[in-house]
């Protein structure tokens, strides 16, 4: 299996990884409730899938839903009947994916570059990137996907290259079809595409052709997708192609989910903030990498996933997650590069990275160069992370009425001191690996804080404290106010309706998603009138429209929650 000979000491190094990363990202989870919007989907789902039994078709509010593969729930499922319902049950398979990443990116770069620095500090960066950090702390998809692409990018190189060709390819097409089980048509069709643009610019030749629609590839992919698309299209027939394809691929990639976020900015800012503390790194590499295969190859991975997703129609976050793989790739590169530029005095394009003897680390060595720059390339965005995020969570502080404002700016106060302590001492002391080391800890430190200040913020985006404070009954009827959140449905186990001031005026995302019962004002006055049962939930920021309304002849204010206002029916 190893094209590269993988030796004890890099067991060890595989098992350190991943239990870091399971200490770093398993840290205080059990303190996060389930938010809205997304994370609150998949867990509902799971549970509504375990109630009814189906293994095998999606479901939310007992009823099918085809907004995503089976791959996810069936991880949700199997953690919930292992463990038991729990937030901390929800989070667990996504911290353990963040464990395998890390270890994948290590084994990954062990297997290509054949050096164990270079592998070990990818794998470093990656878990102290500021987006692989935010987005495996989430119940999402993404986690997955990232790391069956991982396996599309580094087995389909080494296929391409002529290395054991048949068995890479067949791994990578196997990565792909996982893919396409997590994400969808876009696990096969981004990789393709990119591997194409590959081969058409940098190869050409008819032998690379032929390796990249490997048969055997294209069988192994089949083998692994195709049933459960088969099964699905067996049961549910086209409901599901034009539900599942139509709706959430084609209309994703046409017609823009939220309008006014569509920045056409957007990818171009988060490139740089989600590469966060290394950009500098990043930026080093791009700039002074040798021009070799490996280095055009992650380029055009980085790219393609970049100009890809800008020119779909709808704009996520999470959506160019990817472009990390390839770019913390160079990042840690560009580690070695300057490493190698500064202590051994080589010019940066004569650097080799890759294919070097696996011990070749040289941290002893004095700095040749005295000059403050290179280091402030290491620690600059280092310094304005901490910035950053103390900043972010201080104003995050400031909209929620529950979070003691003088507690929190002391802990962010030491927190920030804390952090800055071993940038500073790094500053003060210039050595390019002596840079990297304290950025790593800082962040490190950055984070911990994170974990402990956010809790009680991001619990605006979820209804756990809402639900802890209803006294309900079998019979009790719940209603929602324009908005909506499916983590009411989730903590009570109890149907929410959502009521939707114009019906008629619904776009064709609202039409399609809105799989949750649904009434007009009209209706849900019929519906409430002679009831005294029943809560209407109201988003702070809703309340005169909802005053303005019918319904609040028939209703007074309860009480409030974070920024949620209970109506219950007037006294009579």
């Amino acid at each position: 299996m190893f094209a590269t000979p993988f030796t004890r000491r890099d067991y060890l190094y595989l098992a350190a990884i991943g239990i870091w990363l399971l200490f770093a990202y398993g840290l205080f989870a059990w303190n996060f409730p389930i938010t809205d919007t997304v994370e609150s989907n998949y867990a509902l789902s799971a549970v509504n899938m375990l109630q009814h039994q189906s293994y095998l078709s999606p479901m939310i509010y007992d009823q099918y839903w085809y907004d995503k593969p089976i791959f996810t729930y069936w991880l949700l499922m199997t953690s919930f009947s292992l463990f038991g319902i729990s937030d901390f049950a929800a989070r667990l398979p996504f911290i353990l994916c963040a464990a395998l990443n890390g270890m994948f990116m290590y084994y990954g770069m062990r297997l290509i570059a054949k050096r164990r620095d270079l592998a070990l500090w990818c794998a470093i960066m990656l878990g102290t990137s500021l987006e692989f950090w935010y987005i495996s702390h989430a119940i999402l998809t993404d986690g997955y996907l990232f790391l069956f692409t991982q396996g599309i990018l580094y087995f389909a190189y080494l296929g391409l290259r002529g290395r054991h060709v048949t068995r890479h390819m067949m791994l990578a097409y196997a990565s792909a079809g996982l893919a396409v089980l997590t994400k969808g048509p876009v696990g096969l069709i981004l990789p393709g595409l990119i591997l194409i643009a590959y081969v058409a610019l940098f190869q050409r030749d008819t032998l690379t052709w032929q390796r990249l629609f490997h048969p055997l590839g294209l069988l192994a992919f089949a083998l692994v997708a195709l049933p459960w698309y088969i099964l699905m299209y067996s049961y549910h027939g086209m409901a599901f192609i034009e539900e599942f394809l139509g709706l959430h691929n084609v209309v994703r990639a046409t017609i823009p989910e939220h309008p006014e976020q569509n920045w056409w900015f957007m990818y171009f800012v988060l490139w740089p903030v989600s590469l966060l503390p290394w950009t500098g790194l990043t930026i080093y590499e791009l700039i002074y990498g040798e021009r070799n295969s490996w280095f055009k190859y992650l380029l055009t991975w980085g790219l393609g996933v970049f100009i890809f997703y800008n020119l779909m129609a709808t704009k996520y976050i999470t959506y160019t997650f990817l472009c990390i793989i390839p770019f913390i790739i160079l990042t840690a590169q560009g580690y070695i590069r300057l490493k190698g530029h500064l202590l051994r005095n080589i010019p940066p394009r004569e650097v080799k990275v890759i294919a070097m003897a696996p011990d070749s680390d040289f941290c002893w060595l004095p700095q040749q160069t005295k000059t403050y720059s290179k280091n402030l390339l290491v620690l600059l965005p280092a310094f304005l992370l901490v910035a950053i995020a103390i900043i972010g969570v201080w104003l995050g502080s400031r909209t929620q009425p529950d979070v003691d404002s003088s507690q929190l700016s002391i802990a962010l106060s030491i927190g920030a001191v804390l952090c800055v302590l071993p940038l500073l001492y790094a500053l003060i002391r210039p050595h390019i690996c002596r840079s990297i080391k304290a950025v790593a800890i800082s962040t490190s430190i950055l984070y911990v804080l994170l974990l402990c200040a956010l809790p009680p913020i991001v619990d605006d985006a979820s209804t756990e404290k809402l639900a802890d404070t209803l006294a309900l009954r079998p019979t009790t009827q719940m209603y929602y106010y324009r908005d909506y959140r499916t983590s009411l449905v989730y903590y009570t186990g109890h149907s929410v309706t959502q009521i939707i001031p114009d019906p008629d005026a619904e776009t064709i995302w609202d039409k399609g998603k809105n799989v949750m019962p649904v009434l007009s004002e009209a209706d849900t006055e019929k519906a409430i009138q002679g009831q005294r049962d029943y809560f209407i939930f109201v988003p702070k920021k809703y309340k005169d429209d909802f005053l303005k309304t019918s319904l609040s002849q028939h209703t007074t204010e309860f009480y409030q929650v974070e920024n949620i206002i209970v109506f219950k029916p007037k006294a009579q």
